[in-house]
């Protein structure tokens, strides 16, 4: 298994990529759905919503989850003003 930091500078760029390509294709769709009616075109977005939102939720929460470890871990000790023993 890889070391956690390792692990986050190979899966931000992967599901980069993989956001990109998805990005490509959905925006084929969504013309496609576009030429073939109104009604086509809402179905397609709400598909395309789910199937490019949750890969976003993918690569955006575990660098929220990053940040969130970086600040808390800067409030570990205190400064109380006085000397630890």
């Amino acid at each position: 298994m890889l070391p956690p930091r390792l692990l986050r500078r190979v899966y931000l760029p992967t599901m980069l990529i993989a956001l990109l390509l998805l990005g490509g294709v959905a925006v084929s769709v969504v013309h496609e759905g576009l030429m073939a009616g109104r009604a086509e075109a809402w179905m397609v977005a709400w598909v395309l919503a789910f199937v490019l939102g949750l890969p976003a939720l993918l690569l955006l929460l575990p660098s929220l989850g990053a940040l969130v470890d970086l600040a808390r871990s800067r409030d570990n000790v205190p400064y109380a003003g006085g000397k630890i023993p």
